[in-house]
């Protein structure tokens, strides 16, 4: 009983869509309750366009409205041709007469191979695709949402969104593979024509997507002090001409160098000061002498 509640509920929904004006927004508040959830269907199956407007000032509820596609207004035969230009109601006669026969021929054949996959994408990201294989269905699922799909005896629709790719290149699978996938297995319909086998939009944000995942390089480093200027500029060209230097700071006389090159670099310090300190030392013994040997002079 409750089934044909339902069905008798979505049948009234197609026929007021037949009634309607493509392109305007009708409230979904106008809906009962199960009118509401078919509404939902209607919009994944590319029938209608759900749109939130913000929120109602007195219940705090989300307020939706839907716009009907051209599809669903010509999807019940007999449409009185309100959308046509010349007025006549002819066009809107035989766009619904070419849905009827285009849907008696598909419900004769309706299911394709098993070995056979359609795939239509369109630029709202929503996935069409024709076929009966599990093995296809869960391929998709690799880089559709898969919590949020309608499925009907030879179709399958899905969405493709941000984090169902973010899912699918945590797996391993690359941006260029999925557009492959999906040029490979487009409808034949969209060879015939100029427009690509995957809208441009999509094909672009799929791309955007995969580079979000280098726009932060982590590479790991070693923290080298040094003690004076001179110390620093030595380690900063020893660095640079090994290839290990990442970050310095004169100021704070610190280095950040590549942890897999830090032993070489440390390395080098550590003979810069031994250098310098026998420099120093060496300096300083040959100041000493000088200066004894100036006050023996002077005593003479």
């Amino acid at each position: 009983k409750r089934c044909d509640e339902i069905r008798a509920e979505a049948l009234i929904f197609l026929i007021c869509l037949s009634f309607c004006t493509v392109g305007e927004a009708y409230p979904a508040s106008s809906l009962s309750a199960d009118g509401r959830k078919l509404m939902n269907d209607f919009s994944q199956f590319g029938l209608i366009y759900v749109k939130d407007v913000g929120k109602d000032a007195k219940t705090g509820n989300d307020v939706k409205v839907f716009f009907p596609t051209r599809v669903a207004v010509n999807l019940v035969a007999g449409g009185d041709g309100m959308d046509d230009d010349d007025g006549d109601g002819v066009g809107g006669t035989e766009s619904s007469a070419a849905a009827v026969r285009a849907l008696d021929a598909s419900l004769h054949d309706p299911r394709p191979s098993r070995s056979h996959v359609a795939i239509i994408v369109q630029t709202n990201f929503q996935l069409c695709a024709y076929t009966t294989s599990e093995l296809h269905v869960s391929m998709l699922g690799l880089f559709c949402d898969i919590t949020n799909y309608r499925r009907l005896p030879n179709i399958v629709f899905y969405r493709i969104t941000r984090e169902s790719i973010k899912a699918a290149f945590k797996l391993g699978i690359e941006a260029a593979q999925i557009l492959r996938f999906l040029r490979m297995h487009a409808h034949p319909r969209l060879r015939t024509g100029d427009q690509p086998l995957v809208p441009s939009n999509v094909e672009d944000q799929i791309w955007l997507w995969d580079r979000e995942r280098h726009r932060v390089k982590l590479d790991e480093v070693y923290s080298v002090q040094c003690r004076t200027i001179p110390e620093y500029r030595a380690v900063e060209k020893f660095a640079a001409a090994e290839g290990a230097h990442v970050w310095g700071s004169e100021a704070k006389l610190r280095h950040l160098v590549r942890f897999s090159l830090a032993e070489k670099v440390v390395a080098h310090l550590q003979r810069w000061r031994t250098r310098e300190a026998s420099r120093k030392q060496a300096s300083a013994v040959s100041s000493k002498r000088a200066h004894k040997a100036t006050r023996q002079t002077s005593y003479a």
